[in-house]
């Protein structure tokens, strides 16, 4: 299994209120939705659903060979065990070889 290294600013999150604070900057979600990312070279890439204490939640895609340019992914508001993820703050993020290249941030709500 690989490890990911995780960057200052989620841990700084962490550290500030709760995680039903919504004074940040999050889409907000209610059903499965289409979210676009880009590579700026061909490579493995794995994205992955973290809640707002940065666990992961559900692996998207994990070790998916892609080429450079623009991608698109459905996420169905699913966790790993298939159940609705509780109303949050949620995280995508996009690693590509072994790299952290985007984190995308989400407000689920019912």
């Amino acid at each position: 299994m690989k490890t990911h290294w995780i960057l200052l600013f989620p841990v700084l999150l962490m550290l500030l209120p709760g995680c039903d604070d919504n004074t940040y900057p999050f889409d907000i979600v209610t059903d499965p939705f289409t979210f676009i990312y880009d590579l700026q070279e061909s490579g493995s890439v794995d994205v992955l659903v973290l809640n707002c204490y940065v666990v992961t939640v559900r692996t998207l895609l994990s070790d998916s060979s892609q080429s450079a340019g623009s991608h698109s992914l459905q996420w169905d508001l699913l966790d790993a065990e298939g159940q609705r993820v509780p109303d949050g703050l949620y995280y995508i993020r996009i690693i590509l070889n072994d790299e952290l290249i985007d984190t995308q941030m989400y407000e689920v709500h019912q």
